[in-house]
């Protein structure tokens, strides 16, 4: 995905100002998929909350109906942070989907009850940090840069206490190990990051990538997020792919019908290299008549083309394909076909 956008540092942070590119404040959360709320149970799996998210997952909304009606008897408070993360999944990417109005309102509503909730437990906590970014990243995509900041920055606060007082639910843990992973990595990219992330606090990505695989393997709300960006990482800025092929297919074998871990695994194989195994991955992809499936799968055949059958001719025109269309949420597929045009 492309980072890039503009807007002013707050001064409430003690940042630098002025109108500059803006890749690093709020990355680190930015993209982070929180799902609901903490929960320490022995038997977690047997939720209905846990049974729930699985059927999102699955793209399994009606399933997720059914469960409805025992989740707001049994765990009512939960039950609006979960429709609001079973629209988001129904509606890839939602903030450009029919149902992107609906869905940000939902995410008003639940931030103004949030708001007014006088206690202050974890579990608020974790509901409030989950509403923030999700609005954040809802008003960046749509590069509204100014209110996604806002509520990136209604967050903060609340993420560092969740290390200040050692919340240790695979919930937090999954957040904990987003901030220190990004915090630390966009500070080593140059001395501009450092100095403007300065007064935030430290982070450690071995640490980060850590308490991602703690979170990955335990039962909880945060589990399969954890995954997805033990993955991502790993896959996309740590170079490492071999480390993560399993997990990538396990995702797209226990989810087949979530297309974006169909993508994850299709770009997975084709880092290894292993472009056979890709080739039919790649094709489901390219059949979507969603863009923002088939771009990617354009994309992905063209690298297939160019470095397995070695055929220039072919490799070019799944780019063009890819490059032509104008769609903003592919806007990063776009750009590394252009850039491989221009080599061709």
């Amino acid at each position: 995905m492309p980072f890039l956008f503009y807007l002013r540092f707050f001064q409430s942070m003690s940042l630098l100002q002025g109108d500059r590119p803006f890749r690093c404040l709020i990355i680190y959360f930015l993209f982070v998929y929180c799902e609901a709320a903490a929960q320490n149970q022995t038997h977690a799996d047997s939720l209905p909350s846990i049974k729930a998210l699985h059927a999102i997952y699955q793209m399994r909304f009606g399933d997720f109906e059914k469960i409805s009606s025992t989740i707001k008897k049994e765990e009512k408070d939960v039950f609006p942070l979960l429709e609001i993360f079973a629209l988001r999944w129904k509606d890839v990417p939602v903030a450009y989907s029919a149902s992107g109005k609906q869905y940000h309102e939902l995410l008003l509503k639940e931030a103004a009850q949030l708001e007014r909730e006088s206690q202050s437990t974890p579990i608020i906590s974790y509901y409030k940090i989950c509403t923030y970014l999700f609005l954040s990243e809802y008003h960046f995509s749509l590069d509204e840069s100014w209110p996604a900041l806002k509520y990136a920055q209604k967050a903060y606060p609340l993420i560092t206490e969740a290390f200040d007082k050692n919340y240790e639910q695979p919930e937090f843990q999954f957040i904990k190990g987003l901030y220190l992973y990004y915090i630390e990595f966009f500070r080593q990219k140059n001395l501009f990051y450092r100095a403007a992330l300065a007064p935030l606090r430290s982070g450690n990505k071995i640490k980060g990538i850590a308490l991602l695989k703690s979170s990955a393997k335990k039962i909880s709300m945060a589990q399969v997020e954890a995954q997805i960006f033990e993955v991502h990482l790993l896959l996309h800025l740590e170079n490492r792919p071999f480390e993560t092929i399993l997990s990538s297919k396990e995702l797209a074998t226990t989810y087949p019908q979530n297309l974006k871990f169909t993508e994850l695994y299709a770009d997975n194989l084709i880092r290894c290299k292993m472009y056979k195994e890709a080739l039919p991955v790649v094709e489901r992809l390219r059949n979507q008549k969603s863009l923002y499936y088939s771009n990617s799968g354009d994309f992905f055949r063209g690298v297939i083309e160019e470095e397995y059958f070695f055929d220039k001719q072919k490799a070019k025109d799944a780019y063009q394909r890819c490059a032509s269309n104008d769609y903003r949420p592919t806007k990063a597929y776009q750009r590394f076909a252009l850039q491989r045009l221009k080599k061709i």
